[in-house]
């Protein structure tokens, strides 16, 4: 079974594409001596979902961390399938009080759990001097999960989109949302609770870019959850207070993008709460665009807490991660260079759904 470790395929960061909620970057003021450097028309910036691929077969890596933060950072092709597939070793920093045990999950097969995923986002951000006014969009997507097929080396999960809500869209956007219902994707979970690659059915017809993005977008929610569903648990026994840690990443061609801690905070044989605290930092790179080279720089934190039983998906997690971008285009033809910054805050509430 190919896992890839959830935390490393996390960090989702959500296209405003409802209509009325795509942002305009600030544009620079004009100056009689010279024009800012033109900010390059292919530079992906609001969005860690690599430019190019189709949204069929989205997958969880595509649309994590790993997928576009590591493009930004020099390493392996978003959705490559040669970039690595053995699990992240967990290391148990602290073992915790006894008594211990090693923990593991252990999913109903057939049992449909419910589950309501609702995502918000703020987007702050500055060009040539100027800043952008705050922008905000919630995803609320109710789920289905049923395990499909249970084995020791792990579980297959079907993950249904039953319903998506978008708080503020406007009407014509109903019947595009109500397409999107019973939308399905598997994804695989290991007993330690690693969610491999999500893969999707055929995606609803869309009739404009606006269309094309809140469908990408929503695929981003529905990979997101797959990996905000289950937290990751080390092999060896652990207890109440235990410490463990998901180091960066050691494969070639891959960045160190840091190292996420988990704690947990309460622990008993059918489940706990787990506290995981992820700090991300990929150091200034540069980046190829159409119009010359670009030099990214970005660094986050964020902060998560599981209520979880060991035979189902977590019941509730409240989380919260800010990213922050920066972009320099360099100074060419004469021209300034030219500075942009962006702040995106993303919260998560996973809940029971009826």
């Amino acid at each position: 079974m190919r896992t890839h470790s959830s935390f490393r395929a996390l960090f989702i960061v959500l296209v405003l594409a409802a209509a009325g909620c795509d942002k305009d970057k600030p544009k620079p003021e004009e100056t009689k001596k010279s024009e800012p450097t033109p900010v390059p028309s292919d530079l992906v910036f609001n969005d860690f979902i690599p430019s190019t691929g189709a949204p069929l077969g989205v997958r969880a890596r595509d649309a994590g961390i790993e997928g576009g933060l590591a493009e930004v950072a020099g390493g392996a092709e978003p959705g490559d399938p040669n970039a690595g597939g053995a699990p992240d070793n967990l290391k148990v920093t602290d073992p915790g009080a006894d008594p211990k045990a090693a923990r593991k999950y252990t999913f109903v097969q057939g049992r449909v759990e419910k589950r309501l995923l609702t995502i918000s986002q703020s987007t702050s951000g500055s060009m040539g001097g100027q800043t952008a006014p705050p922008q905000e969009v919630t995803f609320k997507l109710h789920l289905d999960l049923t395990p499909k097929q249970v084995k020791k080396e792990g579980t297959a999960m079907e993950l249904k989109l039953t319903k998506v809500e978008i708080p503020g869209a406007p009407p014509q956007l109903a019947p595009l949302l109500a397409g999107l219902n019973n939308l399905a994707g598997v994804f695989d979970v290991s007993p330690q609770g690693e969610a491999g690659e999500v893969q999707f059915g055929a995606p609803p017809q869309v009739r404009s870019q606006d269309e094309a993005r809140l469908f990408q977008s929503v695929l981003q929610g529905l990979s997101q959850a797959a990996q905000l569903l289950v937290a990751p648990l080390p092999e060896a026994p652990i207890g109440t207070g235990a410490k463990w840690e998901l180091p960066g990443s050691t494969r070639p061609g891959e960045p160190d993008l840091g190292t996420k801690k988990f704690a947990a905070k309460e622990l008993a044989a059918d489940g706990g709460v787990i506290e995981a605290e992820i700090e991300v930092k990929v150091p200034r790179r540069a980046q190829q665009t159409k119009g010359g080279t670009v030099f990214i720089e970005v660094d986050g934190k964020g902060k998560y807490t599981y209520q979880t039983k060991f035979n189902a998906p977590a019941s509730k997690v409240e989380g919260e991660l800010t990213i922050n971008q920066k972009v320099e285009v360099p100074a060419q033809g004469g021209q300034p260079k030219q500075l942009i910054t962006e702040t995106q805050t993303s919260k998560h509430t996973v809940e029971l759904a009826k």
